[in-house]
């Protein structure tokens, strides 16, 4: 990585840091309520989950669209990088962005569920599943906002990853060998569970390379 690179990745943690701070602030402070009962629970993980995947949205939209629609691409031209070198440090950038608060909120939801007495700890697989199934749906976005340059096409992938999620809560549940434990005191990590984190992760890094792919073909700039 080069120093210009680098430092186009910083400018991205640099634009969007109180958007980062307040995303994670509001994420951990909605783990409060969740031990607190049925309701808290409920009201908290809503909280938790719209802040990690509104944050996906916004960074994919202002940091790509935004700049197509306001020419701020013009900047670029005047410095020494390639189409796939941009598209490299904005690729990096904005995943540096996600990845800060993900790992935050994550390990909140993980540590919510070791220490609370009320939640069972055979929720665990469940919460490592949804974690990464979010990082997932962000590599996918992003994905899509670094290929399609149509507002109607971006919609419709914004709609189509956040009805996956709602999708996805649902399905994991009904699968016999995760759901038949969530209730249980202690986590089972079964061969069901491997499988479908090793599926998440491996749709994850197929996202986060296809930018790079088409990239080092493209002649112009986003």
């Amino acid at each position: 990585m080069n120093l210009l690179t680098a430092k186009l990745i910083a400018k991205e943690l640099y634009l969007y840091r109180w958007l980062l701070v307040g995303v994670t602030g509001a994420g951990l402070a909605s783990l409060l309520p969740a031990g607190s009962g049925e309701f808290g629970f409920n009201i908290g993980f809503l909280v938790w989950l719209t802040a990690i995947i509104a944050l996906g949205v916004m960074l994919a939209l202002f940091g790509v669209s935004s700049e197509r629609k306001e020419r701020s691409l013009l900047f670029i031209l005047s410095l020494p990088l390639s189409p796939a070198d941009y598209v490299r440090a904005k690729l990096l950038g904005l995943l540096a962005c996600f990845l800060l608060p993900w790992a935050a909120l994550s390990a909140g939801a993980v540590g919510l569920v070791l220490v609370m007495p009320g939640i069972a700890d055979g929720l665990l697989p469940y919460t490592v599943l949804l974690c990464v199934f979010l990082l997932m749906n962000f590599a996918v976005v992003l994905c899509a906002v670094l290929h399609v340059s149509s507002e109607a096409g971006m919609g419709g992938v914004i709609v189509l990853t956040n009805m996956s999620v709602s999708l996805f809560m649902m399905g994991i549940g009904r699968i016999p060998e995760i759901g038949a434990h969530m209730g249980k005191s202690d986590a089972v990590w079964n061969t069901p569970f491997w499988l479908l984190l090793a599926a998440e992760l491996a749709i994850t890094l197929i996202a986060l390379a296809l930018p790079l792919l088409f990239a080092a073909r493209r002649r112009d700039f986003l």
